[in-house]
């Protein structure tokens, strides 16, 4: 009988242990696929850089901000400050937070750790981010990461839960800083290189606007509203930028234009008219010295073809043609109807409206016409 106890103890024992060591396994196997999921995060991260940083600001920071809270289990409120200079600005915010939130912080008005990523009284941040008169919703922790770059404070990301955070978040915090210091670092640079050469192609645009004074504001017109537009048919970011890039030097060709057949008051001769039809290939071969505006010198060159195969220089119709050209035809069209020009005033807007309405399917992409016109009545545009 003894020797019975002993072995229904030894066999209790041994299924303790069993269990045991299969819920320590089982433990195991779990954070090895938590690991291995953050670590399919951090891949996914790594894809993701090229897209977000040429995004406009607003929409690189909403998405680099969405896209790391996805790394944390649960957040309750939080907010993404960017740095320029001594002051910050509030760029992002996630949950529900008071109405009365500051969005401009002074850099010197907020705590700072020696850490790059800590956890801080809320109360301290209350004045700033979570104010009220009830001092118990004040009580708890932030859990903060601070970007910097080149040594200078460019970011603060402050997560808040009711949860307690645990030692993990803040090692995954740790880890994600050094993707934050090379989105934003790298978007600073996109966006400095892209000031730069648009500085540099309005000022070649302002020599054309001396050459031909009634294109003054025709670039950037055109410009503006095909960008509007690529954003109203739902295209990405880049194709945007592109779009607007585009737009902007889609007259660049004039420039080597004769002024007296630009200027013209009369009616243009045939062999006038073909000089004038070489813009978009001048304009391509300016543009396609550069392999940065490469892409750009083909939409240029396509913009004045016709959706049933009528233009030139090429002669594509349809789908073949390029949609950002496509894009740049039906704006380039109604700005130039609406501005006054050496042989006429600028049409009405109702008129211009009109001819672009009978125009669509033979000259123009009729689903961009569609897309533009309702632009025009949604945003009063003239």
């Amino acid at each position: 009988m003894e020797f019975l106890n002993i072995a229904i103890l030894a066999l209790g024992a041994s299924i303790s242990l069993n269990g045991f060591l299969i819920w320590k396994v089982l433990k195991k196997d779990q954070k090895i696929k938590n690991i291995s999921s953050q670590l399919q995060k951090f891949k996914d991260l790594s894809f993701k850089l090229r897209d977000i940083v040429v995004q406009r600001e607003e929409t690189f920071y909403k998405n680099l901000h969405e896209v790391s809270l996805g790394f944390l289990s649960e957040v309750d409120k939080s907010y993404f400050i960017i740095f320029d200079g001594e002051y910050g600005n509030v760029v992002s915010i996630y949950g529900e937070v008071p109405n009365n939130v500051v969005k401009k912080v002074k850099k010197t008005e907020l705590p700072y750790m020696s850490e790059r990523t800590y956890l801080l009284e809320k109360n301290k941040l209350s004045p700033l981010f979570a104010p009220s008169v009830d001092k118990t919703l004040n009580k708890g922790k932030v859990l903060v990461s601070d970007i910097h770059i080149g040594g200078e404070l460019k970011a603060k990301l402050l997560i808040e839960r009711e949860k307690p955070f645990l030692d993990e978040d803040i090692e995954i915090l740790k880890s994600l800083s050094g993707f934050f210091t090379s989105f934003i670092a790298t978007h600073g640079y996109v966006s400095h290189q892209g000031k730069f050469q648009k500085d540099m192609i309005l000022t070649i645009i302002r020599i054309l606007e001396y050459h031909d004074p009634y294109t003054k504001g025709h670039s950037k017109n055109v410009a503006t509203l095909a960008s509007l537009t690529a954003e109203k048919l739902g295209l990405p970011d880049e194709m945007i930028r592109k779009t607007y890039w585009a737009a902007l030097v889609h007259d660049i060709g004039k420039i080597v234009i004769p002024s007296t057949i630009l200027n013209k008051e009369g009616k243009l001769t045939i062999e006038e008219f073909e000089v004038i039809k070489k813009h978009p290939v001048y304009g391509h071969d300016f543009l396609s010295t550069s392999s940065e505006l490469r892409e750009l010198a083909k939409y240029v060159y396509h913009h004045h073809e016709r959706w049933d195969g009528k233009g030139y220089p090429s002669g594509l119709s349809g789908e073949d043609i390029p949609l950002i050209s496509r894009i740049i035809a039906v704006v380039d069209a109604w700005d130039a109807m609406r501005s006054d020009r050496p042989y006429r005033k600028g049409l009405p807007k109702e008129v211009a409206m009109k001819e672009l309405i009978e125009h669509s399917d033979m000259q123009f992409d009729p689903n961009i016409v569609k897309v533009f016109l309702n632009l025009v009545g949604e945003q009063g545009i003239g």
